[in-house]
C-alpha cells in the first residue's frame, strides 16, 4: 500500500547537537518522564466487498533529564484488512472487469528525537523509519520555535526531507507505460529477485507557522506548508483500464508534485458559557492542479475543572487533477485520455467531504505529595468519535458509484506524567 512518509534522517543532525553543545546549561535537578499512548480504528463499510479497517496503535515516551533537554521515543502500527478494486474501470467498460483483491498489510514504524530548550527559543532534531512489505522509508526532521512579547507572539520554522521505497515489477525503463503491468503480489520485494525493483520516492516538507495571542481569550494561528515529491507516486498494485479492447495497464502518474497549502485558525474563549469557539480554513493547490478548501467549526466546554467535552465538524472540497477522467477509454471533452498519464485513484477525482464529531478528555492533576493511580503527577485520558462521508462528483467503477464512501474513526488516547 502505497502512501506518503514521515520525515527523515542525515547529517542536519549534526548542527542541532553542536548547538546544544553551545547552549549548554547548568545540569537539572529534577527528572520527568511523559507517557503517550494512543490507539485509533478506522473503519470503511462497503455491501459491495470493498470494506477496509484500519487499526492504528501507537506509543510514545518523553524523559527530560534536565530543564534543556527532552529526548523522545516512539512506536506505531498500521494494520490493515479488507478488500479493494485492483482495476479502475469507466463506465463503458463492462461489469465484471471489477473485482475485489483482499488486502492485508502490518507496517511498523519507530523513531526518536530530541529538543533543546533555551529561555524562549527550542531547537528539535528526529528520526524516523518505517518497514513493510513493498515499502521502506526513512526520514528525519528539525525544527525551531521561538516565543517574544511576553510569550504572546510564537514562531515555528520545520523542513523534513524523506527517502522512500516502493516495491514494483521489474520492468525495463524503456517499457513503454501502456504496456506495463500491475504488481501482484508483494512476495519477492525488496530481495535479489529479478521480477522485482525498488523505486525512490524523495519527500521534502518546509512548514512556517505564527500564533499570537491577540487578548487573554482570542489566539490565532497562520500555517503555511510547501512539499516537493519526486518519485513513483502511483499504486503499483493497480490497474487502469485504457483502451476500448479492455486493454489494462499500471496507473501511471507525473514523477514531480509540488504541493502548497495555507490555513489560518481563530479560538475565543467566552468565559461566561466556559467555552472556548474556533474557526479555521485551509487552501491548498499543487501542480497537478488541484485546488482544495476546508472549513472547520468547533467548540469545547469545560463540564468542570477536569472534563472537557469537543463537538465539531468539517467540510472539504476539491477540483481533480489535470489528466483526471472516468473513463481513459472514450472521447473528449468529458471523458477520454488526458494527456500521457491515467489514474485509478479517487483522491485525484473532484469530490466533497463532510465530518462531524467529538472528543471527551479528563484531565486529572496529583495532589500535593501524592499521585494519580499510585505513580503518576498529572495523568489525562480521551475517547473520540468521528464519522466522514465522501461525495465523488464523476468516480464510478464499470459505471457503478462506490459505496465504501462512508468512515467511521473511533480514538483513544491516555497520557501521563510521572
Amino acid at each position: 500500500m502505497v502512501r506518503s512518509v514521515p520525515p527523515r534522517w542525515a547529517r542536519v543532525l549534526a548542527q542541532p547537537l553542536l548547538a546544544g553543545l553551545v547552549l549548554w546549561p547548568a545540569p537539572a535537578r529534577a527528572q520527568v518522564a511523559e507517557v503517550n499512548l494512543r490507539n485509533t480504528l478506522f473503519h470503511e463499510p462497503s455491501s459491495k466487498g470493498s470494506q477496509m479497517t484500519v487499526i492504528n496503535p501507537a506509543l510514545s515516551l518523553s524523559v527530560m533529564p534536565s530543564d534543556w533537554l527532552t529526548v523522545t521515543g516512539r512506536y506505531e502500527a498500521d494494520i490493515v484488512s479488507g478488500a479493494s478494486e485492483p482495476v479502475k474501470a469507466g463506465p463503458l467498460s463492462t461489469p465484471d472487469i471489477i473485482s475485489q483483491a483482499s488486502v492485508k498489510d502490518l507496517r511498523h514504524i519507530a523513531g526518536g528525537g530530541f529538543t533543546l530548550t533555551r529561555r524562549n527559543t527550542r531547537l528539535s532534531a528526529g528520526y524516523t523509519y518505517g518497514r513493510e512489505e513493498d515499502y521502506r522509508s526513512h526520514g528525519f526532521s528539525v525544527s525551531t520555535g521561538t516565543d517574544f512579547f511576553q510569550r504572546n507572539t510564537q514562531i515555528d520554522l520545520a523542513y523534513a526531507r524523506g527517502f522512500d521505497q516502493v516495491c514494483n515489477v521489474a520492468y525495463p525503463e524503456s517499457r513503454d507505460p501502456t504496456l506495463r503491468q500491475s504488481l501482484d503480489t508483494s512476495d519477492g520485494c525488496f530481495t535479489s529477485s529479478a521480477a522485482r525493483q525498488a523505486l525512490d520516492i524523495d519527500i521534502n516538507n518546509f512548514q512556517a507557522s505564527w500564533t499570537q495571542a491577540w487578548t487573554p481569550v482570542f489566539t490565532t494561528q497562520l500555517t503555511t506548508t510547501f512539499q516537493l515529491i519526486n518519485g513513483f507516486q502511483g499504486n503499483p498494485y493497480r490497474g487502469v483500464v485504457i483502451g476500448p479492447t479492455g486493454q489494462i495497464a499500471q496507473e501511471h502518474h507525473p514523477e514531480n508534485r509540488a504541493r502548497t497549502a495555507a490555513a489560518i485558525r481563530l479560538k475565543y474563549y467566552v468565559r461566561e458559557l466556559r467555552t472556548a469557539f474556533g474557526l479555521s480554513g485551509r487552501g491548498y493547490r499543487d501542480t497537478w492542479d488541484i485546488l482544495g478548501q476546508t472549513y472547520q467549526l468547533d467548540a469545547e466546554r469545560h463540564m468542570s475543572s477536569w472534563l472537557r467535552v469537543l463537538i465539531r465538524g468539517r467540510l472539504y472540497s476539491q477540483t481533480g487533477a489535470l489528466f483526471w477522467s472516468d473513463d481513459y477509454t472514450g472521447g473528449e471533452p468529458f471523458y477520454g485520455p488526458r494527456g500521457q498519464y491515467w489514474s485509478g485513484d479517487r483522491e485525484l477525482s473532484p469530490l466533497k467531504s463532510a465530518m462531524i464529531g467529538g472528543r471527551v478528555l479528563g484531565h486529572w492533576q496529583g495532589a500535593k505529595g501524592a499521585r494519580n493511580l499510585g505513580m503518576f503527577l498529572s495523568s489525562s485520558a480521551s475517547a473520540s468519535v468521528d464519522l466522514v462521508n465522501t461525495f465523488l462528483e464523476d468516480f464510478t467503477l464499470a459505471g457503478e458509484k462506490p459505496d465504501d464512501t462512508f468512515a467511521l474513526i473511533l480514538g483513544l488516547n491516555f497520557n501521563g506524567t510521572f
